[in-house]
């Protein structure tokens, strides 16, 4: 099972995001493409996802088909719910609750649970689309800055249970807080001159070392 896009463009009020651009996400790997802001990676996603249309090219192997979790910084939750009745909304109502609340008790309080979400920090938040992401246990995982809001223990056992989850399936990574990332991840993309990238042989440098290499913006004397 793979993901990507095969001579991919596209552009908004003319300015050009892609051009001829082509990647490819493997199975039993965690992916992680860098860039700054604004450059397109959350384009990507939505490209990769169908929530947005190429104006040429391919997407390879559309998520459309597969079981699929996109979690973006900004989040998808029914405000006026409780967490469990999201959980519940969102698992389609077929995991027993003694299963959900062994999950969910996890990451936070009974009294969190069920709260409504509307009043949820944006850390609590952030963890109860973990919760449903771990109850789904889905072939694609695709994650936009899923950092942003968590703390560092609920951080150390993400990337635990990420490792955990890429056997045989596609996990794909965006973010800014690379010291979270570098430790895991198998392959590394940027996004650059409207194409994106593989650093190969990256090795022991660290991801902002690469990041300074690529997007550095160095003074003119």
């Amino acid at each position: 099972m793979e993901l990507g896009v095969i001579d991919l463009a596209l552009k908004f009020n003319e300015q050009v995001i892609f051009k001829h651009a082509n990647v490819s996400f493997e199975s039993g790997k965690i992916s992680f493409v860098m860039a700054p802001n604004g450059t397109g990676k959350t384009t990507l996603i939505k490209l990769l996802t169908g929530l947005l249309k190429v104006d040429k090219g391919v997407i390879a192997n559309s998520v459309q088909n597969f079981d699929c979790f996109v979690l973006f910084d900004k989040l998808s939750l029914y405000g006026n719910l409780t967490g469990l009745e999201n959980i519940k909304l969102f698992t389609e109502f077929k995991i027993h609750q003694r299963k959900i609340e062994k999950i969910a008790l996890s990451y936070f309080s009974k009294k969190v649970l069920n709260k409504k979400v509307k009043n949820y920090s944006l850390g609590e938040g952030k963890k109860l689309s973990l919760i449903i992401w771990e109850l789904l246990k889905p072939q694609i995982t695709i994650m936009d800055e899923v950092t942003n809001g968590l703390d560092y223990e609920t951080l150390k056992t993400l990337r635990e249970k990420l490792n955990d989850s890429k056997m045989g399936k596609i996990v794909l990574l965006t973010g800014h807080q690379f010291e979270f990332y570098e430790e895991m991840i198998d392959s590394l993309y940027v996004i650059k001159n409207n194409q994106i990238v593989e650093i190969i042989n990256w090795g022991e440098r660290r991801l902002a070392d690469v990041y300074e290499e690529n997007f550095a913006t160095r003074a003119v004397l």
